[in-house]
């Protein structure tokens, strides 16, 4: 049984059948566990492939480490340090090509490593190569005085340089040493940094839309090929014999139903041992996941600092953290941290976000960051392996995949796997059910365009004219342009086209007109007001949210059916309460409370 909690949202597409190339046949679908970057990535592949699929997720759509990740489509530049070539191959090039299909998600970000001296790390880089980190005698060895010390410029112009060649696409800049003195970097301590290394990677700012945008994707698909492609947010799996029942949490007075499906893929991440004992599987432990926490500020001497790049520092102990620019703010992270809990349970420790405002303030002494200027921070687990004798930042962070056929349902469970790499993992996946599902040929999606990257502006002055241009044609201000862009990319015009005639009311504090949350909340498996607030219009990360902002999308929802009316109130009441523990996020009150006095 899959635990969850909340309500049911489910889309049926299409029934029928599918032409396997020889015989026509009715295909049972595949049933995915799990809504995050693997399990929407998996769902397209295999609707590509003309498989049905019924995704099931006991939460949200990309509410686990998707939304929980430092933002980043990258390579993997430390990879390198672990002899891990095959990764950082397949990430760059993962890379390249998520920034030519997805152009409205990844944008390249340059980034720079500040650097103190010329030598340096090399015993302990060689170590770690040859795999010492994961032997338990070594490990004192390379934390002594000895091996410690910071990377030296010659040691970080060959991983660099290694960087590149692997890279080979020519679609980011190359990277380059940079004296302090130079203009339009980072400005961190020049009495302790002599100069910058700088590369360049990806960033992702909404992982959450790009999950979004798959699914979009696979409904489309599902709807050429006529085949069935279900969304079932919010529901329990309960595995019968060679059928599965699904049975709705919220809405506990909705029948059950039940599926015979070909086959189940675990792609609940770091819940996927729990996945698998709920589902009677036997299988020994898979995942040893770490918990990685980030925090955001608006401090504005820090964004000033960084300027329009980001700062790939190394902490004392050797653990790499980002300082990156995330909007009109700048998100610091991550830690590397064992976890034992529960995933849902993760929650940035006072400990993970004093250690990260040390490494700022020793990169920018003159910011004085301090605790209370902290906005907001989260923390998530990552689906990492089990390797209990592996120091934390040792664990291999590509995929692998489990198969367990002891039941009368083969399981297919997906390990590890990051953003950068969802689609390749969904291609092997596919692959490795070639035979199983008699799919010939298999078709990938290397070159298919993730929806709202179609005709993309070839450049920010391109973006910036098409912009202008909708704001022109649907009378309203660029800045709302903007901000739905962020959400949809090239499909804002259709976005606004469908909601033309409705009423051009706005939520009050982000400018987006309700029209377009209608729209959302009516395609996008919407069920609570903490999947519109966190995961589909973003809003978790506006620094000005206000209670009355919430109070309008609750109407939004209760207009739509998705809460009761006697529910609303509390709805609100509950998710500020959830953005102070799990985000330490501050709601505020925009219009005063007014008393009468009867008297």
């Amino acid at each position: 049984m899959i635990c969850a909690a909340s309500k049911p949202v489910c889309e049926r597409i299409a029934g029928g059948c599918y032409n396997s190339g020889m015989t026509e046949e009715k295909r049972e679908p595949v049933l995915i566990l799990g809504g995050g970057i693997n399990g929407a990535a998996v769902a397209r592949e295999l609707l590509l492939n003309g498989v049905p699929v019924c995704l099931v997720e006991a939460q949200d759509i990309a509410c686990g480490a998707t939304s929980r990740s430092s933002r980043l489509i990258h390579g993997g530049l430390r990879y390198l340090e672990y002899g891990d070539f095959a990764l950082v191959r397949e990430s760059l090039v993962e890379r390249g090509r998520l920034h030519r299909l997805a152009p409205q998600f990844v944008s390249p970000l340059r980034l720079h490593i500040p650097v103190s001296r010329r030598s340096g790390g090399w015993i302990g880089s060689l170590l770690r190569f040859l795999g010492a980190e994961r032997w338990p005698g070594m490990r004192r060895f390379l934390a002594s005085q000895f091996c410690a010390g910071p990377r030296g410029l010659w040691l970080i112009r060959i991983g660099l340089w290694l960087y590149d060649r692997f890279a080979g696409d020519g679609e980011f800049e190359r990277p380059r040493i940079i004296s302090m003195a130079a203009d339009g970097i980072p400005q961190v301590n020049s009495e302790v940094y002599r100069w910058q290394c700088a590369y360049s990677d990806g960033q992702m700012l909404y992982p959450e839309r790009f999950v979004v945008a798959l699914l979009e994707d696979a409904r489309q698909l599902a709807d050429e090929k006529e085949i069935e492609f279900r969304v079932l947010t919010y529901h329990r799996a309960e595995l019968q014999g060679d059928a599965v029942r699904l049975k709705s949490i919220l809405d506990t007075e909705a029948a059950a139903e039940t599926i015979q499906p070909s086959l189940i893929v675990n792609a609940t991440g770091a819940w996927g041992d729990l996945t698998l004992g709920e589902l009677n599987q036997p299988s020994p432990q898979l995942f040893g996941g770490t918990k990685g926490s980030h925090f955001l500020t608006r401090h504005p001497q820090l964004k000033a600092a960084i300027g329009e790049g980001g700062v790939y520092a190394e902490a004392d102990d050797g653990r790499p953290v980002f300082v990156l620019p995330f909007g009109a703010s700048v998100l610091i992270g991550t830690t590397d941290v064992r976890f034992d809990d529960r995933p849902e349970r993760a929650v940035a420790s006072a400990d993970e976000l004093e250690y990260l405002l040390e490494l700022v303030n020793d990169l920018f002494p003159e910011v004085g960051l301090m605790a209370d200027d902290i906005d907001m921070h989260y923390a998530g687990v990552r689906p990492l392996p089990y390797r209990p004798d592996d120091t934390a930042a040792a664990i291999p962070r590509g995929h692998a995949i489990e198969w367990n056929e002891q039941g009368a349902v083969s399981v297919l469970t997906l390990v590890g796997g990051k953003l950068t790499t969802c689609r390749a993992l969904a291609e092997d996946v596919v692959a490795l059910l070639a035979e199983r599902l008699r799919l010939s040929p298999i078709i990938t999606s290397r070159e298919r365009i993730v929806p709202g990257g179609e005709n993309y502006p070839v450049d920010q002055d391109s973006l910036l004219h098409e912009q202008q241009r909708l704001a022109a044609e649907f009378r309203t201000e660029l800045t709302t342009i903007q901000s739905i862009w962020a959400l949809c990319g090239s499909g804002t015009r259709e976005a606004l086209a469908e909601t033309r005639d409705e009423n051009d009311d706005r939520i009050v504090g982000c400018g987006l007109p309700l029209s377009f949350v209608r729209r959302v909340i009516a395609r996008e498996w919407v069920s609570t007001l903490d999947d519109l607030l966190e995961r589909r219009l973003m809003l978790l990360f506006d620094p000005d949210l206000s209670v009355e902002d919430l109070q309008q999308l609750a109407d939004c929802l209760e207009n739509a059916g998705r809460i009761d009316p006697d529910t609303a109130a509390h709805a609100v009441t509950a998710s500020v309460e959830r953005l102070g523990e799990l985000f330490g996020k501050r709601v505020t009150l925009r219009t005063p409370q007014l008393t009468t006095n009867d008297g």
